[in-house]
């Protein structure tokens, strides 16, 4: 049979069982040592020659057989000086054999090569599949660190949502604060913008976005429209006599009056100086006069105190027109000028006393 070299490494196959199995016998070893103390407690000193002494037993009994079995099965050969040939006679035919060749330098090989096996190296398993252990290690440890890596990315991920998270609300919070507050402003504006700050009741702007829609309102369902126009009869010389204070003091309870005398429907605005104008939706001239002149004797009947406490009493003229559904030509500026003439005819008249227009 010819030849045959044993290959200088071994199969991949029979690699990777080794180290398969090498790094199982590693990573059982501390198991192995931890399983059999458990509940015992070792001296320091005592622990290596047992980690020592499981793991020579775990290499014989378990990783050697089977290495032994997997290693690749040759078979036998044999030597070529074994083949014994014939050997030639003498030319002469004295019938004695040719002197035998001289040795073969295979001779002088070791009998495990002459019976066809390889000598036992005497190294390690460690020394012989060195590179493997170490690369399956950097292997194990640099999937710990890509796994610490990634967990530390996702926790710092989870970290940078929840902040985010966080300032969004905290955002919305604040706008919706500065929603409300901007809204509290503009309501505040528009009250400010439309109430008389003396008073407390509504302005002449108010009143005449008010007489607007009410005349739209009037027309739509077909109800008539009444405004009241009233003025502080003398007041310059209520000013003159007890001075700009006590005038105030007047004008606020003419106020007061007019829009605590009224319904919830009605609306009282101080349209400037000592005139006030009262508007009464769904009231016929007839129903407005009569209020009207209610109205003038209560107001007729208050007392003012003056700075020094001397009485003040006062009286007002009131002028009252209305708006029909039919008259399609009305508008606030004309309703309130019908008013005004009817104001300045109870002025003419003699004061303290209702006019109306129509």
């Amino acid at each position: 049979m010819p030849y045959r070299s044993r290959p200088l490494f071994p199969s991949s196959a029979s690699k990777l069982r080794a180290f398969g199995v090498l790094l199982m016998a590693l990573l059982a070893t501390p198991a192995c040592a931890l399983a059999a103390n458990h509940g015992q407690r070792l001296a320091h000193t005592a622990l290596p020659e047992q980690f020592h002494e499981l793991r020579q037993q775990l290499l014989e009994r378990v990783v050697q057989p089977l290495l032994q079995k997997s290693a690749p099965q040759r078979r036998p050969w044999r030597n070529a000086d074994s083949i014994r040939l014939p050997q030639p006679a003498a030319p002469d035919g004295s019938g004695t054999a040719l002197p035998a060749p001289p040795a073969s330098p295979r001779a002088s090989l070791p009998g495990d090569a002459v019976a066809g096996r390889w000598p036992e190296h005497s190294s390690s398993l460690f020394e012989r599949y060195w590179w493997q252990i170490l690369l399956g290690g950097a292997l194990i440890i640099l999937q710990g660190l890509l796994i610490s890596a990634l967990v530390f990315a996702l926790r710092a991920r989870r970290a940078t949502l929840n902040a985010l998270h966080d300032e969004h609300s905290q955002l919305e919070a604040r706008v919706l604060q500065r929603t409300q507050e901007l809204l509290a402003a503009n309501a505040k504006l528009e009250l400010l913008a439309t109430t008389d700050p003396l008073t407390g009741i509504g302005n002449r702007r108010r009143m005449t976005e008010q007489i607007d829609r009410e005349l739209d309102r009037g027309r739509r369902h077909h109800h008539p429209l009444s405004l009241l126009m009233a003025d502080i009869d003398h007041f310059k010389n209520v000013n003159d006599q007890y001075g700009h204070e006590a005038g105030d003091r007047v004008i606020i309870a003419v106020a007061k009056a007019l829009a605590g005398g009224v319904r919830q429907i009605d609306l009282a605005s101080r349209f400037g100086g000592e005139e006030f104008v009262l508007l009464m939706p769904e009231t016929p001239i007839d129903v407005a006069a009569s209020a009207a002149e209610r109205l003038r004797e209560e107001i007729a009947n208050l007392v003012v105190l003056g700075d020094k406490g001397e009485s003040i009493r006062f009286t007002i003229s009131i002028g009252v027109a209305a708006a029909t559904p039919e008259n399609l030509t009305d508008t606030p500026s004309s309703l309130v000028s019908r008013a005004d003439k009817a104001l300045y005819q109870a002025k003419e008249a003699g004061r303290n006393r209702v006019v109306r227009n129509g």
